[in-house]
């Protein structure tokens, strides 16, 4: 992933000019959001886990298909996986 200053400053050497003031003042809102959006980050990772079984349940639900031979919810295994795969 880049950062937001390396983005800032690509943009700017790609049009043949040095980062505007513009530029710059962004880079410094984009860093100075940097705690509360790590403070999201930690909050929806410690939920992940819910997230991911309220997900799972809802696809199951959805698809009655999915519990048939051959699909992922045909044994415990498969769906134990296809919450992983969820999670990822």
């Amino acid at each position: 992933m880049k950062s937001v200053v390396t983005t800032v400053v690509t943009a700017a050497d790609a049009a043949g000019r040095f980062p505007s003031q513009n530029d710059l003042e962004a880079v410094q809102g984009n860093i100075q959001r940097a705690t509360a959006r790590l403070e999201a980050a930690e909050k929806l990772a410690a939920g992940l886990d819910k997230v991911t079984k309220e997900a799972g349940d809802a696809c199951f639900s959805k698809y009655p298909y999915l519990k048939q031979a051959g699909e992922v919810g045909e044994n415990q295994v498969k769906v134990d996986k296809g919450y992983r795969d969820i999670a990822h």
